[in-house]
């Protein structure tokens, strides 16, 4: 099956639910799965999809803003070290 045709079956699904214990029940999934490390960070911290994609993002606006080194720049770092 399609996970689009699926996704909407459960919408559909979810949208006709009347029993408060089972919306509850998807809500604490949700927040299961938003919790479930996606990733992990340099120094091997686990990284939840919220803070991998607050990661991203200021990894972003850094290079936006020029807080960035190049490879020249950091080999030449490197040497000092």
């Amino acid at each position: 099956m399609d996970i689009a045709v699926t996704k909407l079956e459960i919408l559909d699904w979810i949208m006709h639910l009347r029993d408060q214990a089972k919306v509850e029940k998807v809500l604490a999934l949700k927040a299961e799965m938003e919790n479930e490390i996606v990733a992990y960070n340099a120094v091997g911290e686990p990284l939840n999809i919220n803070e991998y994609k607050a990661k991203a993002d200021k990894g972003l606006k850094d290079i936006e803003e020029g807080r960035y080194m190049t490879d020249d720049e950091l080999f030449n770092d490197m040497k000092s070290w």
